[in-house]
C-alpha cells in the first residue's frame, strides 16, 4: 500500500472515532456499558464504510504447483495395421490414461504421428505417410516449461523426409518399438528407370534394379507384361554375396500412345512382404521427333547439359556444331540454339535472317555484345565491361505454356555482363534477375515472338549448375528436365497447335495426389484466365462418373484428385461456352509404401533414445516403462509463487459486516428505547 492510502486509513479511523464519540459520549451524562457497546458498533460501521470508499489494494502471495508435461506420440500409419500392432498400441495408451499415479505426476498430452504432428488421442492406423523427424521437431518447438520425456510409440519406419537417425532432442525420448523385430528373407524390385517418351518403331531402354536379402542361393524369374502378353523374361541368380542386380533390356515401341507395363520378380517361399515384388511403369510412344541444333564456338559444360537435358525426352535429337564456317541447312531443324555468339557467328546470323527459324540465344561472359546487338533485331543490351552474378526469381504470371517454380531461388547464380536489356518485339519473362538478394524487373529468361518465329534468351552462363543442383536436392534430374523441355517444346513449334492444352501423369500410385493441369487460349492464343473448365472423370471398371470444376492457379487451371481407388480412368476436359474438349487417361496403381516395412527399425530408435538420455522399450515392456517414468527423479512438480493484487471492494463479507454493525446498533437502540 502507498503512503497516501495509509494516511487515508488513519483519517478514516479518526473520523469513525469522532462520529462514535459525539454520538454517545459528547455532553452525555450517562456513560454505561451499553453506550460503550453502541459506540464500538458505530465506530466499526463507519470505519468499514469509509474503508470501502478508500478501496485500498492488498497484495497476496499464491503458490501454484505445475506438473511436468508428458507427451505421448503414436504412429498412426497403415504399417501399424498391416503388421497387426494396432490393438497393442491402443491397450498401452489406455493403460496410460487409466493409470492414476501417472496422471497425478504428469500432465499427459496425446498426439498422432503421420506426415506431421496432430493433437489426438484416438487412432485409425490408416495414414500412408510417416515423417518422424518433422513430428519431433514440431514437438520441440512448443517451448513448454518443465517438460518430461516423450513416449514415441512407433515401428520406427519413416516413408519420407530427412532421416531422424541423428536427431538429438532437448527432452528425453522413450521410444516404444512395435512390430516384428526378426529379419526375413526378402526379394524386391528397388527401382525402375525408363524414359517418359519414345518414338514409334524405336526400342526404348528399361533398367530394373533388384535386391535380395537372404543367405540361400536362389534362381528367380523377372517378367515384364503388357496387358496379358509377356514382352520380357529372364532368370536371375541371387546369393548372399551377389545380392543385387541391374537388369538392362530394350522393349519395342510399336503402338502410338500411352503404353503400360507390369514388372514382376518371383516371390520367395514364405516371403513376408510380397508387395515390393511388383512395380508398374509406363511410356508414351510419339510418332515424331524434333531436331535441335546447338551452335557454339567454345567448349563449355552448358553444352553438354543442354544436350543431355533435351535428349532426356526421346522425341528430340540434339546436334552440336562447332564449325561456324560450315553452311547449315537450318530448315532441317525445328530450333537453333546459339551459345554465346561472337563475330564468328556472322554467317549463321545471315542464314537466320533469310529464314524463319526459331532460335534460343544463351549469353555469357564470352559473348560479343557489340556484334550480337548489330546482328539481330529482337533485343539489345547496353552492357558495361563488368561481370555480374544473376540469381533467378520465378514469374508465376508467365502464361505462354504451363510451367512451375522448381526452386529457382535456391539455384546458383548465372554470370553475364552487367547492363540494361531492351526488346523491340513482344516478349514475356519467365525468370527475373536478382542481384545480391535484391529482386529486379530485369529479365533473366524470356520468350519472344516475331511474326511466325519464336525465340528465347537466357542472359547468363553456367546453367549446368542448375541441373546438377536439382539432382543433388531431388536425387533426380527430372524436375529440371521437365521445365527445360517445356521451354524447348514451345520453341520448337512455329505456332500453338491447340487452344486447350492439358498436362498430367499417366501412371500414379494411389497414395499420391493426382494433378491434372490445363490452359485455355482464346482466338489470338492469349491465355484466358476467365474461362470455365470442367473435368469429367470415368472409372473404366465401375463406370462411375465424377464432374469437377478446375480452379485457377497462377497461369494455369488445376484439379487435384485424391483417394481414388486403384484402376484405370478416362477423363475429358471441356471448356464452357466453347465446343472444345480434350481427353486423356491414367492408371492408379495399388501401392502403399507403409506396407513395404514388415520389421521395426529398432536401430534408429535406440540411437535417438541414447542421444536424448532416454530409454528404449518394446511394446511388451509396459511395466518397465511406467516404473522408469515414476521412479525418475528428474521429473518433479514445480511450485511457483505468484503475487496477486486484490481490491478491498471485492471482499463481499466486508459489506456484510457493515450491514451487521448498523443492524446491531439499531436493534440495541430500539431495545433500550433510544429510538
Amino acid at each position: 500500500m502507498s503512503l497516501l492510502t495509509i494516511l487515508y486509513i488513519v483519517l478514516a479511523v479518526i473520523i469513525a472515532f469522532m462520529v462514535a464519540f459525539f454520538q454517545y459520549f459528547y455532553k452525555n451524562k450517562y456513560r454505561n456499558a451499553g453506550n460503550i457497546l453502541l459506540a464500538i458498533l458505530r465506530f466499526f460501521a463507519v470505519f468499514t464504510l469509509l474503508l470501502l470508499l478508500i478501496n485500498p489494494k492488498i497484495k497476496s502471495q499464491q503458490l501454484i504447483e505445475t506438473l511436468p508435461t508428458l507427451n505421448v506420440v503414436v504412429d498412426n500409419s497403415s504399417s501399424i495395421a498391416y503388421t497387426k500392432q494396432g490393438d497393442k498400441i491402443t491397450k498401452l495408451v489406455e493403460e496410460l490414461k487409466n493409470n492414476t499415479t501417472i496422471n497425478k505426476k504428469f500432465d499427459v498430452n496425446y498426439y498422432v504421428l503421420t506426415d506431421d504432428l496432430y493433437k489426438q488421442d484416438t487412432f485409425s492406423f490408416d495414414n500412408s505417410k510417416t515423417n518422424i523427424l518433422k513430428a519431433l521437431q514440431t514437438l520441440a518447438s512448443f517451448n513448454r516449461e518443465n517438460i518430461a520425456p516423450t513416449i514415441l510409440i512407433t515401428d520406427g519406419n519413416q516413408t519420407y523426409g530427412s532421416s531422424y537417425e541423428f536427431y538429438k532432442s532437448n527432452q528425453q525420448l522413450y521410444p516404444v518399438a512395435v512390430g516384428d523385430t526378426l529379419n526375413y528373407d526378402d526379394l524386391k524390385i528397388n527401382q525402375i528407370n525408363v524414359n517418359s517418351y519414345t518414338s514409334l518403331t524405336n526400342k526404348f531402354p528399361v533398367e530394373v534394379f533388384l535386391e535380395y536379402d537372404g543367405n540361400e542361393t536362389i534362381n528367380k524369374i523377372l517378367t515384364v507384361k503388357q496387358r496379358n502378353n509377356v514382352v520380357f523374361k529372364k532368370q536371375i541368380e541371387f546369393s548372399n554375396q551377389d545380392n543385387s542386380h541391374k537388369i538392362l533390356f530394350h522393349l519395342p515401341a510399336n503402338t502410338v500412345g500411352m503404353q503400360n507395363y507390369k514388372c514382376t520378380i518371383s516371390t520367395l517361399e514364405n516371403e513376408k512382404n510380397t508387395i515390393n515384388n511388383v512395380k508398374n511403369f509406363s511410356v508414351e510412344v510419339i510418332d515424331e521427333q524434333a531436331k535441335i541444333l546447338i551452335v557454339s564456338d567454345i567448349n563449355h559444360p552448358d553444352i553438354s547439359m543442354l544436350k543431355r537435358s533435351i535428349e532426356s525426352n526421346k522425341q528430340r535429337k540434339v546436334f552440336v556444331e562447332n564449325n561456324l564456317s560450315k553452311k547449315l541447312q537450318l530448315k532441317d531443324y525445328q530450333l537453333v540454339i546459339l551459345y554465346q555468339p561472337t563475330k564468328k557467328f556472322t554467317k549463321i546470323f545471315n542464314t537466320i535472317k533469310d529464314s524463319s527459324t526459331n532460335l534460343f540465344v544463351i549469353t555469357g561472359t564470352q559473348t560479343d555484345w557489340d556484334f550480337l546487338n548489330a546482328s539481330q533485331q529482337f533485343f539489345t543490351k547496353n552492357k558495361i565491361n563488368k561481370n555480374e552474378n544473376y540469381s533467378a526469381v520465378f514469374n508465376p504470371s508467365y502464361d505462354e505454356f504451363i510451367t512451375e517454380d522448381i526452386g529457382f531461388n535456391d539455384f546458383y547464380p548465372l554470370e553475364d555482363y552487367f547492363g540494361e536489356v531492351t526488346f523491340s518485339v513482344p516478349y514475356k519473362t519467365i525468370l527475373y534477375q536478382s542481384i545480391s538478394s535484391y529482386s529486379t524487373e530485369n529479365p533473366l529468361l524470356v520468350t519472344f515472338t516475331d511474326n511466325n518465329r519464336r525465340g528465347a534468351v537466357l542472359f547468363g552462363e553456367n546453367s549446368w549448375k542448375w541441373r546438377m543442383f536439382t539432382n543433388v536436392e531431388q536425387q533426380s534430374f527430372e524436375k529440371f528436365d521437365i521445365f527445360f523441355n517445356k521451354l524447348i517444346q514451345y520453341l520448337s513449334s512455329n505456332k500453338r497447335s491447340n487452344q486447350l492444352e492439358i498436362t498430367y501423369k499417366p501412371f500414379i500410385y494411389n497414395n499420391n495426389d493426382i494433378i491434372i493441369g490445363a490452359q485455355f487460349f482464346d482466338a489470338t492464343y492469349t491465355f484466358d484466365s476467365s474461362a470455365s473448365l470442367l473435368l469429367t472423370l470415368t472409372n473404366k471398371t465401375t463406370k462411375e462418373i465424377k464432374k469437377l470444376p478446375f480452379t485457377l492457379k497462377n497461369n494455369a487451371f488445376e484439379v487435384v484428385l485424391n483417394n481414388l481407388n486403384p484402376g484405370n480412368y478416362n477423363f475429358m476436359v471441356s471448356v464452357d461456352k466453347h465446343n472444345l474438349s480434350k481427353r486423356g487417361n491414367f492408371t492408379v496403381s495399388q501401392y502403399d509404401i507403409e506396407q513395404q516395412f514388415v520389421t521395426a527399425n529398432t536401430s534408429d530408435l535406440r540411437k535417438i533414445a541414447n542421444a536424448s538420455e532416454g530409454n528404449f522399450f518394446y511394446i511388451n515392456e509396459t511395466d518397465r516403462l511406467l516404473t522408469d517414468l515414476l521412479s525418475d527423479k528428474r521429473y518433479v512438480s514445480v511450485q511457483k509463487s505468484t503475487e496477486k493484487i486484490v481490491s478491498l471492494i471485492e471482499w463481499k463479507w466486508l459489506l456484510s459486516m457493515i450491514i451487521l454493525f448498523f443492524s446491531l446498533e439499531w436493534f440495541i437502540r430500539k431495545y433500550r428505547g433510544l429510538i
